[in-house]
């Protein structure tokens, strides 16, 4: 699933070097991705949907027949832990895809998916299809492959952060805390701008009387 939307950084604050790069490079394979699957869909089956703000798209643990592509309008990325609940981790705007990463994973969708400013219009392409288009074209499989490393690596660095803040919040180390808070928020990911006001909240309730 996608986890990172191309939107601009919280507003006051840029990107650092390596969030900046790693952003930039995420376009890169982006855009490359979606020039392959224009190359191929004149014999990929495919249709252009257009949903209404609410709709639900993809849902969690659903099996991943198709994978989206973002032309006008914005998805909500949405999962729900079991006993947990839903919790946004991205948004996705134009020329995003969604959707892909089944197709190396356990092919189920690990989250759900609803329109979030619309109407969206979306082209669906089979996932099936799609698949067999990679058999064909290696940079296909290259351009996916790659795209899930880096998403990976995206995800292991703010897992990292996380925990980094957890620890210093624990230990009430406020510079810190300060600098995983801040390097959170600064980039383009809502639910990583969340959790690092809830850390910054929690310790300036610690430290009231």
């Amino acid at each position: 699933m996608p986890d990172q939307p191309k939107a601009a950084s919280m507003p006051g604050t840029a990107p650092p070097p390596r969030m900046e790069s790693e952003n930039r490079q995420l376009s890169l394979m982006r855009d490359r991705l979606r020039m392959l699957l224009g190359t191929h869909l004149a014999t990929l089956n495919h249709q252009t949907l257009v949903a209404a703000v609410g709709d639900v798209v993809i849902k969690q643990d659903a099996p991943a027949e198709r994978v989206l592509l973002v032309q006008t309008g914005e998805l909500q990325v949405e999962r729900c832990e079991a006993g947990g609940t839903p919790q946004v981790i991205a948004r996705v705007g134009p020329d995003e895809l969604v959707g892909e990463m089944a197709l190396i994973g356990d092919q189920q969708h690990s989250a759900t998916v609803t329109v979030s400013r619309g109407p969206a219009e979306i082209l669906v392409v089979q996932s099936n299809d799609l698949l067999q288009a990679a058999i064909y074209d290696s940079d296909l499989v290259m351009e996916l492959l790659a795209l899930s490393s880096s998403r990976c690596r995206q995800t292991n660095r703010h897992l990292t952060l996380i925990l980094e803040a957890l620890e210093a919040l624990d230990q009430q180390h406020s510079s810190a805390l300060e600098r995983c808070c801040n390097e959170l928020e600064r980039g383009c990911n809502p639910a990583l701008f969340s959790a690092a006001r809830r850390l910054k909240g929690l310790a300036k309730a610690s430290e009231t009387p």
